[in-house]
């Protein structure tokens, strides 16, 4: 009998789902029910017997993977898998696998909503009403503005689909370019320094790595007009927070929404600033997505568990390739 580790302190509270599929197949399952992140010192025991994790942002450093040789696949709830050491992963045979476009649709209707509201200046004149002030600001419309999309991977097709509908004109930067999806979208290929310097909102879609670390520099979003928005809904490494801050501060960005933070539950450096929306990591906080998420996430391991000599070339083969990140 195989054990799996669900890592996550909330799992299946929404729907037993996950949990039944694992019992059927008879896994032995282990929580966490802590109520705290697990890591590799207040949760040894149940690493030490896992062959597979259900795993949200813990980490899995280079002493996790030294120490628990018991685990072979890890799958995230999830898309982002800067918490994983994936070099010592593949080195030590640990399979990781991502939730792939779930949060997809739940990410981009998070990004339209705060365009919207930074367009608006809905946060600023609720502030300022519960202050006893009414004072109406004058917004702008979505159709009148060009929308620079960073990173056109699931979201960012999903945030162009939606995009597209209020008619606002649309250029991408991306480093694999689908003609198809462009032109269906009417969307511009631009260079990332023709996105800071025409859009009016830039929404950013990357992914954490090498490459992706603080490429939106502050040479770039110096290039950005004042009145120009941000969104950054990826995550923290891939922008030079400070320099938002700043432009933000001295008036030469107008405006921010930002949902993902150098450290959880800290929103430096924007936390005294008032053109800013500031989310504590919710982009696929929704119960559809949630579900979806988890659902995958004991797929993927099912899925890799069945999987035999047999089948290198098979349909489950292709399953894992398609699904993992290592």
């Amino acid at each position: 009998m195989k054990t799996i580790f669900i890592a996550i302190d909330e799992f299946a509270t929404h729907s037993d789902l996950p949990v039944k599929i694992l019992e059927s197949k008879g896994f032995n399952i282990l929580y966490n029910q802590s109520g705290i992140p697990a890591d590799e010192h207040t949760h040894s025991k149940e690493y030490s017997k896992a062959d597979y994790i259900i795993a949200g942002l813990e980490k899995y450093s280079d002493n996790f993977f030294n120490k628990f040789s018991n685990v072979k696949a890890i799958s995230r709830v999830g898309v982002g898998v800067d918490c994983i050491d994936l070099d010592l992963a593949s080195k030590n045979d640990v399979k990781v696998f991502i939730t792939s476009d779930r949060p997809s649709v739940a990410v981009a209707e998070l990004c339209i909503s705060n365009m919207i509201s930074l367009l608006r200046h809905t946060l600023t004149m609720s502030n300022d009403l519960r202050a006893g002030n009414w004072s109406p600001i004058q917004g702008i419309e979505l159709r009148s503005c060009t929308i620079g999309v960073v990173g056109m991977g699931s979201i960012g097709k999903e945030v162009i689909k939606r995009a597209s509908i209020f008619g606002s004109k649309i250029i991408g930067y991306s480093r694999t370019w689908n003609d198809e999806f462009a032109t269906k979208y009417k969307v511009e290929r631009k260079s990332l320094e023709e996105i800071f310097v025409e859009s009016d909102i830039i929404t950013i879609h990357l992914p954490f790595t090498h490459e992706t670390q603080k490429l939106i520099s502050n040479k770039l979003i110096s290039l950005a007009k004042p009145n120009a928005l941000i969104l950054n809904t990826s995550r923290a490494g891939v922008i030079d927070n400070i320099a938002v801050a700043k432009a933000l501060k001295s008036n030469n960005l107008g405006g921010a929404a930002v949902d993902v933070f150098e450290e959880e539950k800290d929103p430096y450096p924007y936390g005294p600033l008032k053109n800013v929306i500031l989310t504590p990591h919710i982009g696929s906080h929704t119960l559809e997505t949630r579900k979806a998420m988890e659902k995958m996430a004991v797929d993927n391991i099912v899925i890799y568990d069945s999987l035999s000599n047999d089948d290198k070339d098979s349909e489950v083969s292709r399953y894992i390739n398609k699904h993992s990140v290592n």
